[in-house]
């Protein structure tokens, strides 16, 4: 084994131990978050209830809180980490904690694959450097401790931005449908990674050679397709609509576009109990796909009636996505704290940290920019948070892509500073 590879281990389970820690240090789990939901669906996976709501059941037409019931069709979040999680449910390790544990390794699995892109951006140094940010990056730690499918979307967006390297250094068949099909993994973690496809896929088909770009953009759109067709079929059959990766899409267009969030404190946030404030009777429909279109018609609705308002609220959606807003530090802090369990004394070096990333990655930019490597994937996924961002609403989660993607830009700037300490290490 190479020192290279040796040292990437290294921090491979160091960062994986730093994960752990803080997943057992963190405050959970409380209330009906994703995190429970992703934990419960696994389980109920395992139990014979399929992929169903776990906090409702059907009883004669109508939800009723509780599983005891016959269980309520889900694709409120997309299958995959809950899949995954379900592995080890089915040998016993069916625990929430246990389920941290596994969401820590599979966050932990994005620090090799960050110091692989970093490597075949500007070598080794880069690439150790890449590792040991990811390892440490308090944002990136906290999201892979606390049960949320970013632990699992990390290593995938790292892998995609891995893929589209080596398909622009040479293109061939194998490529082509390696990159699809990391997309169409991620887009089954998190659907907003189906927007690769346009922004991703399809600029860097025109980067290589122009007989082998028709042909290797189809082989990529096609195993994208083919990974997420089967779930897509899935849910159209399920709740008799066309539905493709998510029904949660309607209740994020209604919950962002409401009089709390478009007005006051709680400006390009999102409102979850205002969205059953609203319904007759404060029940949802049954059917998934007939709610979510509803609450896609009224969201779209309130929007199009508060259109003059909608270009502040877009900045603010963004501005908190990215720890710009609301501009107390403080309030950040118990925001992160009380709404996602985030340990609040670990919230002043993570500031630090993501400010430092922030200018390394500048760095890194520059750096690739003179070695002629291509800097714009990594933009493309600073591109795509914004942009779900301003239609969505502002929630730091939704930045993880774009922090995969400058912690490795980071790595390239630290790395190409002089006197950097760790040139040995990389030395085979």
């Amino acid at each position: 084994m190479t020192r290279f590879r040796a040292t990437l281990a290294a921090l491979t389970l160091f960062g994986f131990g730093l994960r752990v820690a803080y997943a057992l240090a963190a405050d959970v789990p409380k209330g009906f978050g994703d995190d429970v939901w992703f934990h419960s669906v696994a389980n109920g996976l395992v139990s014979g209830r399929g992929f169903s709501d776990p906090f409702n059941s059907v009883v004669h037409g109508m939800l009723v809180f509780g599983n005891a019931g016959p269980p309520s069709p889900t694709a409120f979040h997309p299958p995959l980490f809950p899949a995954l999680l379900a592995i080890p449910s089915a040998v016993g390790l069916d625990t929430y904690t246990a389920h941290q544990i596994v969401g820590c390794a599979l966050g932990a699995a994005a620090i090799p694959v960050m110091g692989l892109v970093g490597r075949r951006l500007a070598g080794d140094p880069a690439g150790l450097a890449a590792a040991a940010i990811g390892a440490v990056f308090v944002p990136i730690v906290a999201r892979d401790s606390l049960l949320l499918s970013e632990s699992l979307y990390g290593p995938l967006i790292a892998l995609t931005l891995l893929c589209a390297l080596r398909l622009r250094e040479r293109s061939s068949t194998r490529r082509a449908l390696e990159l699809g099909a990391v997309i169409g993994l991620a887009a089954l973690t998190r659907s907003e990674a189906l927007l690769l496809v346009l922004l991703l896929t399809a600029p860097l088909a025109f980067t290589i050679e122009r007989r082998t770009r028709l042909r290797a953009l189809g082989l990529a759109c096609l195993a994208t397709l083919l990974v997420c067709l089967p779930w897509c079929v899935r849910n159209s059959l399920q709740f008799d609509l066309p539905t493709l990766i998510t029904t949660g899409d309607g209740s994020v267009i209604a919950g962002s576009n409401m009089h709390s969030v478009y007005y006051g404190p709680s400006i390009g946030y999102w409102d979850f109990a205002g969205l059953y404030r609203a319904l007759p009777g404060g029940q949802p429909d049954p059917n998934e796909a007939v709610q979510s279109d509803r609450w896609r018609r009224e969201g779209s609705n309130y929007a199009r009636d508060h259109a003059s308002r909608l270009p502040l609220v877009a900045v603010a959606r963004v501005a908190r996505t990215w720890e710009l807003f609301p501009f107390d530090p403080e309030e950040r802090f118990s925001l992160a704290n009380e709404q996602f369990k985030h340990i609040r004394k670990l919230e002043y070096p993570a500031q630090v940290e993501l400010i430092a990333v922030w200018l390394l990655a500048v760095v890194g930019g520059v750096r690739l920019r003179r070695r002629g490597e291509p800097l714009w994937p990594f933009l493309v996924m600073v591109a795509l948070v914004t942009v779900v961002s301003a239609l969505g609403h502002g929630d730091p989660r939704y930045r993880h892509a774009a922090d995969v993607s400058l912690v490795i830009l980071a790595g390239v700037g630290l790395a190409g500073m002089k006197g950097r300490p760790w040139a040995r290490l990389s030395r085979s």
